[in-house]
């Protein structure tokens, strides 16, 4: 299976380290975005030796990051996209049965989307699903995307797959450890979930529409 783990990383890069150990095996494959306000990766060479780290001209929200992983994945003409968190570490073992499970789903044909471990925190997506999804939702940041994106994915008629494998998730630590960035998301959170409200019709679980906004 042709593939690429993107990462975007913000902070805590002691984390982002545990993250990266944890994913020996897919090393070779995977991409880090450097959105931190201080390009804190920028000399790391060490990280340099292991992933390929990409400075973007500005620091990246989570939704723009998604896509530019997913147009790595279409420029290499992967099957699949990885994403981890960057506050995650896979459970030893972890790495090698999911991309197991990943090339079962492929030679099945089963129509899969999206293949998650503990939720999201390493999930991969398929990129036919991709194609037909098409991209991530800019005008959300990040909370509430992932929501958006797994909706349009179940819409296109993909599955959910839902493998088990044990992730740890340290749990927002990237929020947590920034108090500017923790105040944003506070103040921002109920705009993005009246957008999500106003896109599909209701609540998360209580939708209405079939469509974005309603529109044929």
């Amino acid at each position: 299976m042709r593939y690429i783990v993107g990462i975007p990383y913000v902070n805590r890069r002691d984390l982002l380290y545990r993250a990266i150990d944890s994913i020996r095996p897919y090393w070779g494959h995977i991409f880090v975005l450097d959105n931190s306000a201080e390009r804190e990766l920028r000399h790391d060479i060490g990280l340099s030796r292991s992933v390929t780290v990409y400075e973007p001209p500005v620091p990246l929200t989570f939704t723009q990051s998604m896509n530019w992983f997913q147009r790595m994945a279409a420029e290499r003409e992967a099957d699949a996209v990885f994403y981890m968190h960057t506050d995650a570490e896979a459970h030893p073992g972890t790495p090698e049965a999911f991309l197991r499970v990943l090339e079962e789903l492929q030679s099945s044909g089963r129509k899969w989307g999206l293949a998650l471990t503990n939720f999201d925190a390493l999930a991969a997506y398929n990129m036919e699903a991709v194609r037909a999804a098409g991209p991530w939702d800019t005008i959300f940041s990040s909370y509430f995307a992932d929501i958006d994106y797994h909706r349009r994915l179940r819409l296109a008629g993909y599955d959910e797959v839902f493998t088990g494998l044990p992730v740890e998730h340290h749990g927002s630590s990237t929020r947590k450890s920034d108090s500017r960035f923790n105040f944003i998301v506070d103040t921002t959170w109920p705009l993005y979930e009246r957008y999500y409200e106003l896109k599909w019709g209701g609540k998360m679980a209580q939708e209405t529409y079939m469509t974005p906004f309603n529109m044929p």
